[in-house]
């Protein structure tokens, strides 16, 4: 359930979305499929401008030294990397942005030579760069398909490439689902009991606990047009309710449902764990009553904090947020995801902790790093605590 509730609810798009049909809840498999053809929710993450560049008229020469800054890609409208840029802004560390949904007319030159980039007509030399949301399906068609997959591919490359043109990056390498399960099993870590099937009827067979939780394999949202993510939430069914498909669907999890005493949300940043309590009726109140779930600050459990740490770990991963239960006083993993967004439920529980920590990392990793970025012989770094800084304005909110 870590994929991204925050990055859309944030920007204007509806947090209660009409019924999937007469009579449906999300409480059977076949309610669960609808939602590809009549979905309750539908999130907006279209540019809210598509005005080209005014800078392009007056590029920087090519001889002109970049300056060192923090590179962040993704889209326009990802919340978290606005609250991010406008935190190192302030305290003078140059961001530099590329957004999916801005790329059908971008001005780019990338120079490995200088392990520099211009971006619509600004040069920027990435000390640290992370790759969050991004994803080419948000650059708008031109009609020819041809063309338009060339385009997508494209710019999937070099988003790649210009991650590893800093001196370090932070990526959203996702395990898929079952290895994800996997990894937390050989860690000692427990986790649901799990199929893969097309027909969730057929997972009865394997599968003996009275309810079960059918969810998406892969993601939870689909792009089906550009900016317009359409989502396929999960539910939860009774085992004697399903019955068998007119025909196979897409392949989905099934899962045992676990009984539990609490539902966690974590965030591990840099070693450093964050840690939140979520209080919900059904899985998909995430999405379609978020003014029903409850969202509580916590101070996580030392075997929560190890899985979480462990499992970030094993994956070096600098920044990733984790859904557990707890249950009889130990962790059961559920999912893991990189790009998992933290202001949705930094807004509910009325903190900024997380903001805080990952602007902390940023610009631990911009500083150690911004001596190699400066060509030849430049003044010092800012000799005043810029960590101290940050953490006091975090304090003070």
């Amino acid at each position: 359930m870590v994929d991204q509730p925050g990055l859309a609810q944030q920007n204007g798009s509806p947090e209660n979305g009409p019924g999937i049909g007469p009579g449906i809840g999300l409480d059977s498999a076949a309610a669960f499929l609808s939602q590809l053809s009549v979905s309750p929710y539908i999130a907006d993450m279209r540019s809210p401008t598509r005005a080209k560049p005014a800078a392009r008229a007056a590029r920087p020469p090519l001889g002109r030294e970049p300056s060192p800054g923090v590179l962040l890609i993704s889209r326009a409208r990802d919340g978290e990397f606005g609250a991010l840029a406008n935190l190192l802004g302030r305290v003078g560390i140059s961001v530099g942005r590329v957004n999916a949904d801005e790329l059908d007319d971008a001005d780019l030159l990338l120079d490995p030579a200088r392990r520099a980039v211009r971006v619509n007509g600004r040069w920027l030399r990435p000390t640290v760069t992370w790759l969050r949301h991004f994803s080419s399906q948000a650059i708008e068609r031109h009609g020819a398909a041809a063309h338009d997959l060339f385009l997508r591919e494209s710019w999937d490359a070099t988003a790649g490439q210009l991650a590893g043109l800093s001196a370090t990056s932070i990526r959203s390498q996702r395990p898929g689902m079952l290895a994800q399960l996997e990894l937390a099993e050989r860690h000692g870590i427990a986790a649901p009991r799990t199929v893969v099937t097309t027909d969730p009827y057929h997972a009865k067979e394997v599968l003996h606990g009275p309810r079960l939780v059918i969810k998406a394999l892969h993601r939870h949202f689909v792009e089906p047009t550009p900016g317009s993510l359409t989502g396929v939430f999960p539910a939860i069914a009774a085992r004697g309710d399903l019955v068998p498909l007119p025909r196979p669907g897409p392949p989905v999890i099934v899962q045992e449902y676990v009984e539990h005493d609490a539902e966690l949300r974590v965030y591990c940043v840099a070693g450093q764990v964050q840690g939140f309590q979520i209080v919900k009726d059904a899985p998909a109140d995430l999405w379609l009553r978020g003014d029903r779930v409850l969202v509580r600050a916590v101070e996580p459990a030392p075997n929560v904090i190890r899985a979480a740490r462990l499992l970030a770990s094993a994956l070096s991963l600098r920044y990733c947020a984790f859904d557990f239960l707890v249950r009889d006083g130990g962790p059961v993993f559920l999912e893991m995801d990189p790009n998992g967004d933290w202001l949705w439920v930094e807004s509910k529980a009325g903190v900024v902790s997380v903001t805080m920590a990952v602007a902390r990392m940023l610009c631990g990793a911009h500083r150690a790093h911004r001596p190699a970025a400066i060509s030849g012989s430049g003044p010092p770094a800012e000799s005043f605590n810029l960590l101290a800084f940050l953490t006091d304005r975090g304090a003070s909110r």
